[in-house]
């Protein structure tokens, strides 16, 4: 799901640069921030068909999807690579576990509606300034996020040019909970030659999963509130600079 205005930033290949390390974004909530809430997406639409439904339902509902279907809706439509019809059908079926039946086509497309307009979605705002010193320095970067497609809101955001490969569930044919995607990135940084580094939000997801692969964690805890530090932490990605050129040099 992609807005579809930004601007651009300058992009420097940095290539010829003696590289240090392979360095793995995750993107929501790492590159970006949403300026609206899931939930509430869902409670709205199921509200404007005749369904209640309590924020802390909706929560829970969009939690046990990720954790059950989300990776079967990826395998269907990874082929086809069009995220929207995978929105539909993936909306759509939690709102059914959420007991909207009547309305259900009209709930869903309020959801994917509302989750893709403009605006959504937008870097935070160190990103620009982080990534370029990291490519500027010769650090070589990726993406390894579990959207379903990843490029099209890298590109409207004005990032896409600093990252490669850009390795999302479709194009793993996973979830990220699934760990295939890590080792797709373990692997690029394997045949570069040089150490891999994975950057997430989720401890249990990017951390644990990075960790399995053989890529070197770092958890972004923007809110502090994560308790996890048998990694390295950091607040924001300015601090991300300091962790990796004390370690690389």
């Amino acid at each position: 799901m992609a807005p579809r205005a930004a601007g651009r930033f300058f992009v420097a290949e940095s290539w010829h640069v003696n590289p240090r390390a392979y360095v793995f974004f995750d993107v929501d909530d790492t590159l970006v921030e949403w300026t609206i809430d899931w939930v509430d997406a869902f409670v709205a639409a199921a509200r404007e068909v005749g369904v209640e439904v309590a924020p802390e339902r909706s929560l829970a509902a969009l939690n046990a999807a990720l954790s059950t279907f989300y990776q079967d809706y990826v395998r269907e439509h990874a082929k086809a690579e069009d995220d929207r019809e995978f929105w539909l059908a993936y909306d759509g079926r939690v709102l059914e576990t959420l007991g909207v039946k009547q309305g259900l086509r009209q709930a869903t497309e309020q959801v994917v509606e509302t989750l893709t307009r403009p605006g959504t979605r937008r870097l935070f705002e160190e990103v620009p300034e982080v990534l370029q010193t990291l490519a500027d320095s010769g650090f070589r970067l990726g993406i390894v996020t579990g959207r379903p497609r990843a490029e099209p809101d890298l590109e409207a955001l004005g990032v896409r040019g600093y990252f490669h490969p850009v390795i999302d569930a479709f194009s793993a044919r996973s979830s990220k909970s699934e760990g295939h995607m890590f080792h797709l990135a373990a692997k690029a940084a394997a045949e570069a030659g040089l150490p891999g580094w994975h950057v997430g939000d989720n401890y249990r997801e990017d951390v644990l999963g990075a960790r399995a692969a053989g890529l070197r964690p770092v958890l972004v805890d923007r809110k502090n509130g994560n308790g996890h530090r048998d990694c390295d932490c950091v607040g924001d990605l300015r601090e991300l600079i300091d962790v990796l050129m004390e370690e690389q040099g």
